[in-house]
């Protein structure tokens, strides 16, 4: 496609984007726990009084890319508060291994570390030898070992394994980290290769416990332009090989139909403002078009006749604003 066009195509989603990441922000903020115990806290959704580590840092995420596309500081305290919230019960989530005695959701709360730090400015200072940064390096360790002793290749929802090597390929490359780097590249080779996915909506869903959240076909292919980088021969691999397989339609699921639709059109629009293809603009096209009219506020819950909830809000966001290439 002509970069006139494609250029087009993404700004004409700029006012959009802005607009529903502001209203998620709002709304995020509007939830969080400013006072008490549990300050900084952003309860997985109205009314919960549950201390949320990897929501709050879902929270983080949507702020920093908010004030980033709206050129102002509005959700500082809301940051601020809420990465006092992260230090400050960092012990009862992050383990000192990702061994079998870590809980079930250690590995994402790791990555989703990763994931906040980035869409902040942290990883752009390079003299900063910060209690904060130590942490993130540390979270980023054990992801690393992590995914090194991975053998369960088809885990889902918090054991995506698309999900965690996508995000610490991200963050090797924001900050340089060569040895990071070669460990995702190496279990990106080895799960994934660069074959053609399945088809998205071909993926099996889950019927029985509690979460089914993430794409994995979707997460995957993050995973590969993570280890690789947004560069021309990524670009051709998305045209080539994953194009085909990208959904014509909004996928139904028994469970987390929305936060899995928003994990899809995540990964479509970022694959669009990297390859330039249409066919992944017009899918991504497909399924916003119908997570906006679920959501409310720049907000959405996991299936329909669920309230608005931070991490669905988070997928949603990610899917919003990955047409601009801020995923």
């Amino acid at each position: 496609m002509p970069s006139v066009l494609v250029e087009e195509k993404i700004d004409s989603y700029r006012p959009k984007v802005i607009e529903r990441l502001q209203l998620a922000g709002d709304t995020l903020a509007s939830r969080q726990e400013m006072g008490g115990h549990t300050r900084g806290n952003v309860p997985p959704w109205q009314g919960s009084g549950d201390g949320d580590f990897h929501g709050t840092l879902s929270a983080i995420w949507v702020w920093s890319r908010g004030q980033e596309l709206l050129g102002d500081d509005r959700y500082s305290l809301n940051i601020a508060s809420a990465w006092s919230f992260v230090e400050s019960s960092w012990g009862e989530f992050i383990p000192r291994s990702l061994a079998a005695h870590a809980s079930d959701e250690a590995a994402y709360d790791c990555a989703m570390v990763l994931r906040a730090w980035m869409a902040g400015d942290g990883h752009k200072v390079i003299d900063d030898e910060s209690v904060r940064r130590e942490r993130v390096a540390t979270a980023a360790r054990l992801l690393g070992a992590y995914v090194t002793d991975l053998e369960n290749l088809v885990g889902r929802e918090f054991k995506d394994p698309g999900f965690l090597a996508w995000t610490l390929g991200e963050y090797a490359r924001a900050t340089g980290d060569r040895g990071l780097s070669a460990t995702a590249r190496r279990f990106v080779e080895s799960a994934f290769g660069m074959k053609s996915p399945p088809p998205f909506a071909t993926e099996l869903a889950a019927r029985e416990g509690l979460f089914d959240f993430s794409c994995t076909t979707a997460t995957r292919v993050l995973a590969v332009i993570g280890a690789e980088g947004p560069i021309p021969f990524v670009g051709a691999w998305l045209r080539e090989r994953v194009a085909p397989a990208v959904p014509q339609t909004f996928v139904s699921r028994p469970m987390d139909e929305n936060t899995w639709n928003s994990c899809a059109a995540a990964t479509l629009g970022y694959a669009f403002s990297i390859s330039t293809d249409a066919t992944f603009f017009d899918s991504y096209k497909v399924l916003m078009d119908e997570l906006d009219e679920r959501a409310q506020d720049g907000a959405i819950g996991r299936m329909p006749g669920f309230s608005s909830e931070t991490a669905a809000t988070f997928y949603y966001a990610m899917a919003t604003a990955s047409i601009l290439g801020k995923i």
